[in-house]
């Protein structure tokens, strides 16, 4: 007589809270998935991050040449040809910066929409929301951004039960706080330099005010672009972070 092997236990049932990938949540409704546009939302940044790096290297070589543009030594049509290397990175800049823009929306979109799935209540920046304060945040000096990124952070904890109320009590990463604290410092140390631009992006398309810029304030602008390097970091590592975390509590594949 042949031997079988016994049949599974009957009371296998899965951990408090679990919810799988692709199946309704507590709320109602489906996980989007997030983890494919993370990946390209932090190649974006990378490619920023380098952007922003050799802005301020690139300024760095062109002290002695504003210097000399102002002392009427070096003619406007040498500047100018002094600036194409400049000029080229800060295009590649804003095409970087408005890809990763759009990313973030609809990254950020996602991971909200996920969490009503989860039944994260109440939500203070609802999916729609996100939305506005992405575009806006700047508006606010990324105060805005800070407080939505706290709640992003907290919603994705994956030791939560869906449903459960105690989401808004999790500890959040210093990380954003840190994000925070380097953005603000990069915009204070260029407002109190005066200087006519902040990351690249330029608010004066004069070559006379960017050849004073760079002869008088490169000090300034150079801790400005490190203080944004630095941020930049910090976000790349918040992302990857958040990614993981959101990924692990819905269940999707990263």
């Amino acid at each position: 007589m042949s031997e079988f092997p016994p049949p599974p236990p009957t009371n296998l049932t899965p951990p408090p809270g679990y919810v799988a990938y692709g199946g309704a949540g507590a709320a109602g409704g489906y996980f989007r998935r997030t983890a494919g546009l993370a990946k390209w939302l932090v190649a974006l940044m990378a490619i920023g991050l380098a952007v922003q790096a050799a802005l301020v290297l690139v300024q760095l070589t062109l002290q002695d040449s504003a210097r000399d543009f102002i002392d009427d030594s070096l003619s406007s049509a040498q500047w100018d040809d002094k600036l194409v290397v400049f000029g080229v990175i800060g295009i590649l800049a804003a095409i970087a910066g408005i890809a990763q823009i759009v990313i973030l929306i609809i990254w950020v979109f996602r991971l909200a929409k996920n969490h009503q799935v989860l039944n994260r209540q109440p939500q203070s920046f609802s999916p729609g929301a996100t939305i506005a304060v992405n575009i806006l945040g700047g508006c606010t000096l990324g105060i805005l951004n800070y407080f939505m990124y706290r709640e992003l952070w907290k919603a994705s904890d994956p030791e939560t039960p869906p449903g459960d109320p105690s989401w808004k009590q999790r500890v959040v990463t210093p990380l954003i706080t840190a994000y925070l604290v380097l953005s603000l410092a990069g915009i204070a140390a260029g407002l109190a330099g005066g200087i006519r631009q902040f990351g690249g992006v330029r608010t004066s398309n004069s070559a006379e005010d960017l050849a004073e810029d760079l002869a008088d304030q490169l000090g300034v602008i150079s801790l400005s672009g490190v203080l944004g390097v630095a941020a930049a970091v910090v976000m790349i590592m918040f992302v990857r972070q958040l990614s993981a975390r959101h990924t692990k509590t819905t269940g999707e594949a990263a």
